[in-house]
């Protein structure tokens, strides 16, 4: 309910409650929210108030998970329109049969009736991602021959019905709407053309917008696909019909979002994933305060991979996303109760993110950065080909901390002289992590060598091929990534089963897809050995093999720098420890724990 109403108070037109069960056999995973039964209405009526109060609207997206559905949960197969792999672990999805199509129906009415029992302003039909009704309309998903598929009068009976059923039980006055999947990127599936003949079918049924979504993972696209890549998905429905049209997908710059909106392109945007970095996206740009915004840059490492917290939904970026309850006071508070003189020692995103909340909390605070730009190793993950978007964030927390009260040293190395010369009376230590040298490899390694570090920096010098890349965690895939966009033969080395197993899943997928589409040649279980120059020995599958080098990177891990910190509590100062400093990980941890720092100094 906080969560919904921090975005009502943002000024956001609608906020369209996340997928939601209809239906017992339609969850898919524990978690889900429902509204299959009478007893789920009053929960939702308490939300509905809550952000009618905040001055927001309000609706749900009923959706029946369909081949999506979780067997583990629902206890059964799942069923789809025809029998097809599961869309969660190519399982088999049986055929629904008529019976149950049938109560498929009537939840979906009932869903309907009960959303609006609990006062909210409409309903949106989940008919998109691979879902129930979206396996209906789908040719490649549906391949029956009686009266629910085959030509799209049939394919569309499901929705038709679903219409039927909620005009039923809810009247003719409450508002409905679909979301359809407008290209499914299979030769067998939905294409924008026929999508175009479906709309138009499903308007003088009565649904009252279209909201244009696709397949696959572009559904939900990283950063390596241009934001805005769906917006011509959405310009081929509005083309066919003459009710409003919702566009999504990826539209995380504001202009982008009104650019659409003035070219006719659609008639409303859906924000998904930059809400969840700003609550106040609409608020700040109706204000004039666009450059204000917390900007998302598709890293899907709080909303869809979800390791850092327990599965709930966050936001790298944001770290008062999933947590509005627990930080009502974000993001000036809580006010400090005396003010104090702080050290924040290293400038990447847990430094940047101490200092600004810190000082947004009335703390006079003092930023030391050894490098002459702030972002830390953040800096050189943007580095890598497809990844420019990265700097948004970096961009971001510099601007907040350049017009905060902190103060910023760039080029300057603190130590505890600096701390105690300072009078400071806590410290905030935010080092980052180092990478391992060759001195950490087994057997004898000899020859020159550089890091992945130094490969993204550009300060490894000319580097001749083959490139072999001993490590394929994040930073060696980054690297091999690099050198391969530069014309390099590149070889990866890997000791663990896979590659890049620290990449959130849509973005590994990219991955991997360009490291193969660029040749670079992939080994994993591969234990190296050995080294000199102009070979690198391994262990691969448990046969020894050498590989020719040109050159070689090193990039088997990194570990906490954390040796002033360990200095400074020597010394008797006050110190916390936040971000790789502590554990090498990503930037929702090093943001959040540089938020949680400064709260609480």
């Amino acid at each position: 309910i906080a969560y919904h109403v921090a975005r009502a108070r943002g000024e956001m037109g609608l906020n369209i409650i996340e997928h939601t069960a209809v239906h017992p056999m339609g969850l898919c995973s524990s978690s889900m929210t429902g509204i299959f039964s009478d007893e789920h209405t009053e929960g939702w009526a308490r939300l509905t108030a809550a952000v009618h109060q905040a001055g927001g609207r309000v609706a749900m997206q009923l959706q029946h998970g369909g081949r999506q559905a979780n067997p583990d949960v629902i206890g059964q197969e799942c069923v789809s329109a025809s029998e097809c792999f599961a869309g969660r672990d190519r399982r088999t999805a049986r055929e629904i049969t008529v019976d149950e199509i049938w109560e498929a129906i009537e939840a979906f009415g009932h869903g309907a009736r009960r959303c609006q029992e609990a006062g909210m302003d409409g309903v949106e039909v989940h008919m998109a991602h691979g879902y129930l009704g979206n396996s209906f309309l789908s040719p490649w998903l549906n391949r029956r021959d009686d009266e629910w598929g085959g030509d799209l009068q049939r394919r569309t009976r499901f929705a038709q019905e679903v219409m039927a059923s909620i005009r039923r039980l809810c009247g003719p006055d409450f508002p409905v709407w679909c979301r359809v999947s407008a290209e499914e990127y299979v030769e067998e599936g939905m294409h924008p053309a026929e999508m175009q003949q479906v709309a138009q079918i499903l308007e003088a049924q009565g649904y009252a917008m279209m909201h244009v979504s696709t397949g696959g993972l572009m559904a939900s696209a990283p950063y390596y696909v241009s934001p805005g890549h769906l917006l011509p998905l959405a310009q081929a429905v509005k083309e066919a019909v003459s009710v409003p049209v919702i566009a999504v997908g990826s539209i995380t710059y504001p202009e982008l979002a009104e650019q659409a909106l003035e070219e006719g392109v659609c008639d409303l945007v859906a924000l998904g994933r930059p809400c969840l970095a700003d609550p106040d996206f609409v608020k700040k740009l109706r204000e004039g305060q666009a450059d204000e915004i917390i900007p998302c840059y598709l890293c899907a490492q709080g909303c869809q991979e979800r390791s850092f917290s327990g599965g709930q939904v966050q936001c790298a970026i944001n770290p008062a996303t999933g947590r509005e309850l627990d930080w009502p006071d974000w993001p000036d508070g809580p006010p400090a109760t005396r003010r104090k003189r702080i050290a924040v020692i290293g400038g990447g995103p847990a430094g940047m993110q101490a200092a600004l909340t810190a000082s947004r909390r009335g703390h006079d605070v003092t930023l030391y950065e050894q490098a002459n730009q702030l972002g830390g190793a953040f800096v050189l993950a943007a580095a890598a080909p497809g990844k420019m978007e990265l700097e948004r964030p970096i961009e971001y927390l510099e601007s907040q901390l350049a017009a905060s009260d902190a103060d910023v040293h760039l080029g300057e190395k603190a130590t505890v002289e600096t701390v105690r010369d300072g009078g400071y009376e806590e410290v905030i230590v935010a080092t980052g992590a180092l990478p391992q040298d060759a001195d950490s490899l087994k057997g004898q390694f000899s020859g020159a060598w550089v890091t992945a570090d130094q490969v993204l920096a550009e300060e490894a010098g000319q580097l001749a091929g083959p490139v072999v890349v001993i490590g394929g965690d994040v930073s060696g895939t980054n690297a091999a990534h690099w050198l391969a966009e530069h014309g390099l033969q590149v070889v990866l080395l890997e000791m663990a089963a896979e590659v890049a197993t620290g990449v959130p899943g849509s973005i590994r997928r990219y991955l991997l897809e360009a490291l193969e589409h660029l040749g670079v040649e992939v080994h994993t279980l591969a234990e190296v050995v050995g080294a000199s120059d102009g070979a690198v020995i391994a262990m691969v599958d448990g046969q020894q093999r050498q590989f020719t080098a040109g050159s070689v990177v090193v990039a088997i891990g990194r570990v906490p720098n954390a040796g002033l910190a360990d200095e400074l509590e020597q010394a008797g100062f006050r110190v916390q420890v936040i971000g790789d400093a502590v554990e090498p990980r990503h930037m929702q941890a090093a943001v959040y724990e540089g938020a949680e720092a400064a709260r609480i100094v």
